[in-house]
């Protein structure tokens, strides 16, 4: 997952900061980061210029010869992109310029002299549009460092996301920039989010969530009179370096979202949808997906429907029957909480891993999907002013997590820390990651809250991490343990086993080893041997191959022996291990220890192998 540090400035004021110092130290107290990457260090003095006239080329039926006015003097250069015509603004870099870490110089080009470039957004670093120039807003001002208009240069750090599974509150920006705000003691700004009270003696949206057990919340809104088909560019810049194409202001949107708040949303064209269904279907269907690609989806698969007619697998991916389109000028939006194994199981059996699915599969906080919904109607207002809510915001919330709340102490936090924090610092720490605090004494009483409840914070040595990690593990001096040292007693059992190891080993020279507790099907028939099949199994099982466990030593041995004796003359082995009996269909497992050894040799007799040992 990547980070943009512009992104985490608009919550966080990170002004006199080192940043790298403080990627370190998120690495240290957070998650792991891999790897770091700053953008815009390759752009240099590129400028807006206006052009003002425009020639063809003799020689050439692709290039013109284009004059452009910086605001000081006009400059000449050679073009080859078809989108431009007179009066555009547009980024241009002249001689002297920095464009992906190459200078421009006077070059010709079709016999004309060129003194620069007009660029597009790709030669810019910021997208991978190439189709054109780029063409700024007709009132921007003449010769100036397009870095003033465009967030170009930005620190982007990328997030191991094995690190997060247990997070699902660090898989947005907002998260993350609540971590660092804790780490470096600045306050966290709220995010900004539109009221949407003057709208509740609107109709609703017409919902109905009938699988109560896989959506546990579904809140919806919408919009009409949208007219504006682009989110504004340095928005799309944040998503170009986090990874995310630019699709269209209504996708890019929930796209941008799940990015900040780490919420997944999906917007439907209101011309094809009228009735919402959440629903498990009771047949298997096919079913085109927005990748336009048929699928096959099993019965009671979670799917969101339009009536009776699927229009998205939940949680997962929108179907091309309800597609936002640059013509789509009105919406449903959804924004909702699904049961993170259903998803999971269903990407899985789908082989369709994607962004949404990612994150709901980390159990999401149900508490933000319309916290989700009034930032997405924010930033559309921002970007189209126009916009016409037509809709109250419509909640189903079926299933709440419980609150938890756990009681602990100074002194049990600093016993296990190993170190002598004040009252006051433990509260600061866990009010800095928004637990909510009541004393009793020496005794905290802490609320956890719902970002955090769903799968990470439970019990009152999670508290303690929190504290450590926040404080610094590198602050934490390493002590020696003070306590008496025991000699631990074997027991009569472990004394017979030595005995017998140190007899098998040491006096009659026999190798020992150690096998599995499971039967390897694969090698029972490679070696013609016949087991209890019916044994007790691993319910799971990571190869179907070894879910079988042993009733007897004698294969595990023998898989050894078979393995050896390609090498050796004589393999002569031994292993006390155990073995299981289930004798009573499933009512009780029998464990037993058992010594088993084998003598093999390719050229002495059985009596030889056996009475006559060094």
């Amino acid at each position: 997952m990547y980070i943009s540090m512009n992104w985490i400035n608009d919550f966080v004021d990170l002004k006199g900061i080192n940043l790298e110092e403080l990627i370190n130290r998120f690495t240290l107290s957070v998650a792991e980061v891999e790897g770091t990457i700053k953008y815009g260090e390759n752009i240099k003095d590129v400028i807006t210029a206006k052009i003002v006239e425009i020639e063809k080329i003799a020689t050439s039926d692709k290039l013109r010869k284009v004059k452009v006015d910086n605001g000081k003097e006009i400059i000449t250069c050679v073009c080859g992109a078809k989108n431009i015509k007179i009066g555009d603004i547009v980024p241009f870099a002249q001689i002297g310029s920095i464009v992906n870490g190459i200078e421009i110089k006077q070059v010709q080009i079709a016999g004309e002299t060129s003194n620069g470039m007009c660029l597009s957004e790709k030669e810019l670093g910021i997208s991978e549009e190439h189709s054109g120039v780029m063409v700024f807003d007709n009132n921007t001002k003449l010769g100036i460092n397009v870095k003033e208009l465009l967030n170009i240069d930005d620190t982007v750090f990328e997030i191991d996301n094995k690190s997060l599974t247990n997070r699902p509150d660090l898989w947005g920006h907002y998260g993350i920039a609540r971590e660092i705000a804790a780490l470096t003691g600045r306050k966290l700004k709220n995010i900004k989010v539109e009221s949407l009270e003057e709208y509740n003696n609107l109709k609703k949206v017409n919902v109905e969530v009938e699988d109560k057990e896989k959506c546990y919340r579904y809140t919806a809104i919408e919009v009409e009179n949208i007219i504006s088909k682009k989110l504004d560019i340095n928005k799309r810049i944040r998503l170009y370096y986090c990874g995310m194409r630019s699709i269209n202001l209504l996708v890019d949107l929930t796209n941008y979202i799940m990015l900040e708040l780490g919420q997944p949303m999906h917007a439907f064209d209101k011309k094809l949808v009228n009735n919402i269904k959440v629903r498990s279907i009771e047949n298997d269907i096919e079913f085109k997906t927005l990748d336009d690609i048929s699928r096959k989806i099993d019965k009671g698969t979670l799917m969101i429907c339009n009536n009776d007619e699927p229009i998205a697998i939940a949680g997962i991916m929108g179907g091309a029957n309800s597609e936002i389109t640059d013509n789509t000028n009105s919406l449903v939006l959804e924004s909702a909480n699904f049961d993170s194994v259903c998803i999971r199981k269903s990407a899985v059996d789908l082989k369709l891993r994607t962004d949404a699915s990612a994150h709901y599969e980390k159990s999401l906080d149900p508490e933000i999907t319309d916290i989700a919904i009034k930032r997405y109607i924010k930033l559309l207002k921002e970007n189209d002013k126009g916009i016409k809510v037509t809709s109250r915001l419509t909640d189903i919330y079926v299933k709440k997590y419980p609150t938890i709340k756990i009681e602990i102490t100074r002194q049990y936090i600093n016993s296990r820390i190993g170190i002598e924090l004040s009252l006051n610092k433990i509260k600061e720490i866990l009010s800095s990651l928004e637990f909510e605090i009541k004393e009793n004494g020496e005794t905290l009483i802490v609320k956890v809250p719902s970002f955090r409840a769903t799968k990470d914070i439970s019990i009152k040595a999670d508290l303690v991490e929190e504290i450590a990690r926040i404080y610094g593990y590198d602050n934490i001096e390493p002590q020696t343990k003070n306590q008496p040292l025991r000699i631990v007693e074997t027991d009569d059992e472990k004394k017979t086993e030595n005995t017998i190891k140190d007899l098998l080993a040491i006096k009659y020279g026999l190798s020992e080893i150690h096998t599995y507790i499971w039967y390897d099907r694969k090698k029972n028939k490679e070696l013609n041997l016949e087991v209890n099949e019916n044994n007790i199994k691993l319910a799971n099982s990571l190869n179907a191959n070894f879910n079988v466990l042993r009733e007897s030593m004698i294969p595990s041995l023998l898989y050894t022996l078979s393995e050896n004796i390609k090498y050796y003359p004589n393999v002569n082995i031994f292993e006390c291990g155990r073995t299981f009996e289930y004798p009573n269909k499933g009512e009780e497992c029998i464990e037993n220890k058992n010594l088993g050894i084998v003598l093999c040799s390719k050229n002495k007799k059985s009596k030889e192998l056996i009475y006559k040992r060094n």
